[in-house]
């Protein structure tokens, strides 16, 4: 984990080609990705009736090889539906089964560029320092619930999640939490059980955003506990609303899986435009 360097990419703006025309009649169509993380997991249940050949290649590219393409027009329906789906969200290189954000902050992944929607959101429904939770508020944080709910809805490669878990607040002492409020309108609109209330913040911490990545991960551990047996067997969705460097999800889902749970599918509403200070570029 102390070396741990989280990839992401958004299609639409970021890696606009994936799908590749055969260049002879005796050959497949296939699909390049920029890493295996997430996309390849995600393509296996998305893509179920379409056998492909999974390729690890060059610089980490995942290469899925379309079987049974061999001089065919276009590519199978699926695939090209399933492309179009994942063209949208951030998808994160990192240890979780399926890892996603909903979009970056700002348009592109670009400091320069307006808000997202989602960016104008979150930025509305997280009070800073000790203001309190306003009616505007609690209107952006049901809009970002409702806008994962959807999103969960239409990416089926969460459908095997059982339960929906928070990432635990650094301060427990505040009352309101976006990601647990996410996390719970979640859990109602998408008919999982919620099980936030088995991983808890045990002492509180300082925020790890400016410390570098060593550093991250000693001021996350011991500082939040995992109830034994409850997670026996489940697939966990762990609800964040900022993914940054990727340390804090990650290192809950270590936790969870530690417990006995067997698959961490992670969402978060917003990916940072950068990973971390201390983390070059992308």
């Amino acid at each position: 984990m102390r070396i741990m360097n989280v990839g992401r990419r958004q299609l639409l703006t970021e890696w606009q080609q994936v799908l590749h025309k055969p260049d002879a009649p005796d050959k497949n169509w296939s699909a390049i990705l920029p890493f295996a993380e997430t996309y390849e997991n995600s393509f296996h249940v998305m893509c179920e009736t379409t056998r492909a050949y999974a390729h690890h290649g060059r610089e980490g590219r995942l290469c899925l090889f379309l079987n049974g393409t061999e001089g065919d027009g276009a590519a199978p329906e699926e695939v090209v539906k399933w492309v179009d789906t994942i063209s949208k969200p951030v998808v994160m290189k990192d240890f979780l089964a399926l890892s996603f954000a909903l979009d970056y902050d700002r348009e592109g992944g670009k400091p320069q560029k307006p808000q997202t929607l989602v960016g104008k959101l979150r930025s509305s429904a997280k009070p800073y320092g000790a203001a309190s939770a306003t009616s505007q508020t609690m209107e952006a944080a049901e809009s970002l619930a409702e806008v994962s709910a959807k999103f969960l809805e239409e990416m089926t490669c969460y459908d095997s999640a059982d339960c929906v878990v928070a990432m635990p607040p650094s301060d427990p002492s505040k009352g309101y939490n976006l990601p647990q409020y996410i996390a719970e309108r979640i859990s109602e609109l998408w008919g999982r059980e919620n099980m936030t209330a088995h991983v808890r913040t045990i002492r509180p911490r300082s925020s790890i955003k400016a410390l570098p990545m060593a550093q991250k991960l000693d001021t996350l551990l011991g500082t939040i506990e995992v109830d034994e047996r409850v997670f026996a067997g489940k697939k966990v969705l762990l609800v964040d609303d900022l993914y940054q460097s990727g340390i804090s999800m990650n290192y809950c889902g270590l936790l969870l899986l530690n417990a006995g749970a067997t698959k961490i599918f992670g969402l978060a509403c917003e990916k940072t435009c950068r990973n971390d200070d201390n983390v070059s570029g992308r």
